[in-house]
């Protein structure tokens, strides 16, 4: 898919990785409309983009307010006069043993990790079966592909999403949607600080992040080279994936390590 005049929705646009993905796709032209609930910060992307001769609209969204998206989504329709790309980018972290979550952080994870991403979906795919044609990006995380010891909701949600995108892509592909899952994994942003339960940086959490802009850049070239799966780094994140994959056993031995460590 072509980004240059391409008509995008990023929601959690005001921030860390989906206003770094919204600033790299309005410097290849695409038309975008900004998403969250940050009125003040989505102003000041939105401002960025237009400094780099990019086109940028705003609408402060609640994704997990019933009928929220719906009506986001109706607004880029009017604004843009489609939707080529969703960027499910909205998230939130949660770092707790599986018993000793609260249950309000666990429904608030999976309502905006899962069920809202899910709404997202839901409200643009009808424009884009009338257009014959569009592309679902789901930022997942290498969370999503590998269980991590204290972050299991987190990862549980992050499975899900990607289990959503597959099964959007098989049941739509055919009608010329396509569907995009997004394996980031440690990245420099706020996320850390904002997530729920336990904050700050944590145990697995042993080499440096990677840049925002990295993943922006490495989604954008994917959709232009039309990937499935996109990862940002080959170490450690197609490195770990393998190593799951080839010695699940070893690599369950250190996270076991792990989350013994972290609660010494």
């Amino acid at each position: 898919m072509d980004l240059n005049n391409a008509r995008v929705i990023v929601t959690g646009a005001s921030g860390g990785i989906g206003r770094a993905i919204a600033v790299e796709f309005g410097r290849r032209g695409a038309r975008l409309a900004l998403a969250s609930r940050n009125r003040a910060a989505l102003e000041e992307v939105a401002a960025a983009i237009k400094r780099d001769g990019g086109s940028a609209i705003v609408i402060p969204t609640d994704v997990t307010v019933d009928g929220a998206v719906k009506e986001m989504a109706d607004a880029a329709i009017r604004e843009l006069g489609g939707i080529d790309i969703l960027v499910n980018n909205a998230g939130i972290g949660l770092t707790a043993p599986i018993a000793d979550a609260s249950s309000a952080d666990v429904d608030k994870l999976f309502g905006l990790n899962v069920i809202a991403a899910a709404a997202a979906i839901r409200a643009v795919i009808p424009i884009m079966r009338a257009q014959g044609s569009g592309m679902v990006i789901n930022i997942s995380s290498m969370a999503g592909r590998v269980v991590i010891p204290r972050i299991g909701y987190y990862s549980a949600s992050k499975f899900a999403l990607t289990a959503i995108g597959d099964a959007l892509r098989m049941e739509e592909s055919h009608r010329g949607i396509k569907v995009m899952n997004v394996f980031p994994g440690t990245t420099q942003s706020s996320f850390g600080e904002n997530r729920l339960g336990t904050r700050g940086r944590q145990a697995h959490q042993v080499l440096p992040p990677v840049s925002a802009e990295k993943v922006a850049q490495r989604v954008a070239q994917a959709v232009e080279r039309d990937q499935r799966s996109v990862y940002i780094s080959w170490f450690p994140d197609r490195a770990g994936l393998a190593a799951n994959w080839l010695a699940g056993w070893a690599v369950s031995g250190v996270l076991r390590w792990w989350a013994r460590r972290a609660q010494t």
